[in-house]
This record gives C-alpha cells, sequence and structure tokens, in this order.
C-alpha cells in the first residue's frame, strides 16, 4: 500500500507540472534532476516545467529550458536553479523570476521577455541581476556572482535596502551597475561587499578545487557513481589492465599541429557551444551536429559527438587496445592571460574485459614547463569514460567498435590551469 501511495504522489506531482506548465526540457546530458513539491524527479528531455521547480545538475548533468515565452536557460554541470515565478498574461510577459543559488546558467531572451524587460529577475543568494534585451551568462560560487553579457546589456546590484529579492526588473539604486555585450569584461560582486566591480573576463574565478566542470552521460554518472561506492572495484580492474598491457610502458610521441583538428570526419567530432573560444575556427557548431549526431562528453566551451554509426553500446573488435594521439588543442591560463599548448605525447590504454582505461599526457607550455597528466577509471557499456582524479581531471568516449576515442582533460598546474580536448586513434 505504500508503495502504491508512493507510486500515486510522484503521478501526482508529475501531472500538475504538465498541467501548470511554463517551459520545456529541451536538451539532457546526464542525468539532472528536478524537485517539486518535495518529490524528485528525474529531468529528461520533454519534461515539463513548473513554477516553484528546482533543477540541480551535477558533475555529469547538462539541461537546456525553453520557456513559453522563447527564453532559453542553458543550466551547465554543478548548479542549481529555481524557477521562482513566471506568469504570462495576453502572451506577455507579467512576471518572470529565476534564482541561481550556485554554478553556471546561460540566459537568452525570447521575444516575449523582449518586449518586457522590466518584468524579468535574476537572482543569486547576493545579488540581482535585470536585462535589457538579452544573452547573458551568471556563475555563482561561495563567494562571488560573475555575470558576463554576449548581447544587450545587464544591470547587476547587491541584494539589500536598495534591492529587494521580490522586486522585478533591474535595480537602479546607486550600487548597481551596468554592461553592455561586447565589451570583454564581467560584473563581479563578492560576498559580504556592496561594489559591483568590472573586470576583464580573463580573471574570472577559477574552477572549485575538487570539480571539473566536465559534462557527462547517464551510462558514465551511474558508471562513476559505482566507482564510488566500490573504490577497490576499480583499483583491482585498473591493476589488472596494467597488467595485461605491459607493452605500452612510455607515451608515444606526438606531434601537435596547428591544423589537426581541421576537417574532422572520424567517427568521434569536436563541436563548439555557442560561440567558439578565440583562435578556433576549425570546430563546427553543437547545435548543428545535435541534428545527426550523438553528445557525449562536454565542458563549457566544447562538446564531444559521436556518429550515428559509432554510437549505442559497446562492441569492440579488440578486447584490449592502445590508442594513439591523432589531435590535439591545449592552452594554459596563468595570470589572467590564456596562451596556447601543446600536447606532446601521449597513450591511452583500453581494457574492455575489465571495463577500464589509462591515459597519460604531456602538455608543453610557454611559462610553467610541461605539465603531466595521468588518468585511471571505468569505461561505461556505453563507452563514456571518466578518471575520478581530483586533480589530473579526464572525460572522454569511444566509438562502439573501441577504435577511435575523445577526450577532454584539465589539470591545475601551479597557479594556472592547463586544458585541452584530444582525439585518439590507431
Amino acid at each position: 500500500m505504500r508503495l502504491v501511495f508512493s507510486l500515486l504522489t510522484l503521478w501526482l506531482v508529475a501531472h500538475q507540472a504538465i498541467a501548470n506548465s511554463v517551459g520545456e526540457v529541451t536538451f539532457v546530458i546526464g542525468a539532472p534532476q528536478a524537485t517539486l513539491n518535495d518529490q524528485q524527479i528525474a529531468l529528461q528531455r520533454g519534461a515539463q516545467v513548473a513554477v516553484g521547480m528546482q533543477i540541480d545538475t551535477d558533475i555529469g548533468s547538462h539541461a537546456h529550458i525553453r520557456f513559453n515565452d522563447g527564453t532559453v536557460v542553458s543550466i551547465r554541470p554543478e548548479s542549481r536553479l529555481v524557477v521562482s515565478a513566471f506568469q504570462l498574461e495576453d502572451d506577455s510577459i507579467a512576471e518572470f523570476r529565476l534564482t541561481l543559488t550556485r554554478g553556471n546558467a546561460r540566459t537568452i531572451s525570447g521575444p516575449g521577455l523582449k518586449s518586457a524587460r522590466d518584468r524579468f529577475r535574476l537572482n543569486t543568494p547576493i545579488a540581482a541581476i535585470g536585462i535589457r534585451g538579452t544573452d547573458f551568462s551568471t556563475r555563482v560560487t561561495e563567494k562571488t556572482t560573475e555575470v558576463s553579457v554576449y548581447s544587450g546589456a545587464v544591470v547587476v546590484a547587491p541584494l539589500g535596502d536598495e534591492c529587494s529579492v521580490v522586486s522585478l526588473g533591474p535595480c537602479m539604486g546607486s550600487l548597481a551597475r551596468e554592461l553592455a555585450g561586447g565589451t570583454d569584461q564581467i560584473l563581479r560582486l563578492r560576498t559580504g561587499k556592496q561594489e559591483v566591480q568590472s573586470v576583464p573576463a580573463l580573471l574570472a574565478e577559477p574552477l572549485s578545487d575538487s570539480r571539473s566542470g566536465v559534462s557527462t552521460s547517464k551510462d558514465e554518472a551511474e558508471s562513476s557513481q559505482d566507482v564510488s561506492a566500490n573504490q577497490a572495484l576499480l583499483s583491482s580492474r585498473i591493476a589488472s589492465t596494467e597488467s595485461v598491457l605491459p607493452y605500452v610502458t612510455e607515451p608515444i610521441p606526438f606531434d601537435d599541429r596547428p591544423d589537426d583538428l581541421v576537417g574532422q570526419s572520424g567517427a568521434l567530432i569536436w563541436g563548439h557551444w555557442f560561440n567558439p573560444p578565440r583562435g578556433d575556427t576549425w570546430s563546427p557548431a553543437a547545435i548543428e551536429l545535435l541534428q545527426t549526431y550523438q553528445p557525449t562528453v562536454s565542458n563549457a566551451n566544447y562538446g564531444l559527438f559521436r556518429a550515428p554509426e559509432a554510437s549505442g553500446p559497446l562492441r569492440p573488435v579488440l578486447p584490449r587496445v592502445a590508442l594513439q594521439l591523432t589531435a590535439a588543442d591545449a592552452s594554459l591560463t596563468l595570470d589572467a592571460r590564456t596562451t596556447a599548448a601543446q600536447v606532446t605525447e601521449g597513450y591511452l590504454l583500453l581494457d574492455f574485459g575489465n571495463a577500464s582505461f589509462l591515459s597519460q599526457l604531456s602538455v608543453a607550455t610557454d611559462r610553467v614547463g610541461t605539465v603531466q597528466l595521468n588518468g585511471a577509471g571505468l569505461v561505461a557499456p556505453s563507452g563514456i569514460f571518466v578518471s575520478r582524479s581530483s586533480s589530473d581531471r579526464m572525460a572522454g568516449a569511444v566509438s562502439s567498435d573501441g577504435l577511435e576515442a575523445g577526450m577532454l582533460f584539465e589539470k591545475r598546474a601551479g597557479d594556472g590551469v592547463v586544458k585541452g580536448i584530444s582525439l585518439w586513434g590507431q
């Protein structure tokens, strides 16, 4: 009887979300969760969004929501967004309020919101963000709220006597500050401070020490939970992999050319989300790849897409394989400046019998010397793999035949961060 009651409760929650829908989930990577009326719901593509819904993404999750006025919100990994209020009157926005309590979200105004900018507000724990017809990103950490603008303009103000959390539109008090797109600046408000600062975008707060910000698929997320629950299993599988693949004891040298990612045509292709990073003239738009290809892993800049014929459950032609680098792109960010780096050597060992992998990379930089990354972890049945190291971060996907792979990587190097993307083959 208790089970029947629980199932009925979940059905009523889902029914209410549909009956009072204010938007729809249009894209999902990983396993984001929604909470409504104290009930947790697995968020899937096509799910309806309701006022009061809290959406949580973890290290393996990413979701896009299209609201009924056409506004799109992209919720990045390790974020929490609450739909605080949404009301349409005669197809015009009467009230639209979002609350981002942690993480990163991008908001692109729809037609309904562009004609009612004074009825919108995005709040964080310390700041109020109003818009002037806009495409902007908000990032919330324990120490700061940071806002960057791609087009239009925003007004950021500290919450307090001059700016109420329940009001709508921009707060225009003496502490408010405006930022327009195309300025290479961000607005930053620190916890406990009242001054909203305008600083260069390269001075944005770095990633936290314990998380990578890499999105992965649902299969990987489930696999990583298994690893956390049973580290002994992972250790034994990695030890077994090392014993059966002794013939690769040194990384294989690699000639990292500036054009090696131009004209990607393999089973796995890198594409950029929204606008490509500076200097990237080679990656296709992710929105185009999504028409045909399957998304696998991603970070804030790039997604790795797998061709339909190379997707699905793993069907490796070899029980074990050692893959070599075929293309790579890397960078070093240090002292508010990002410079190109070169991947000089590496290997990726896949043991499908043990469902595990080992990888090593060396990255040459202009200011911190050569940085070495080492990763190990499990390979999910879908071909997604992630290193569980908190310092050397790797996440990737394998083609269904096990002969091609793509991988993200990131590591702190002193006060800087080395990161990049790569493709692998035989």
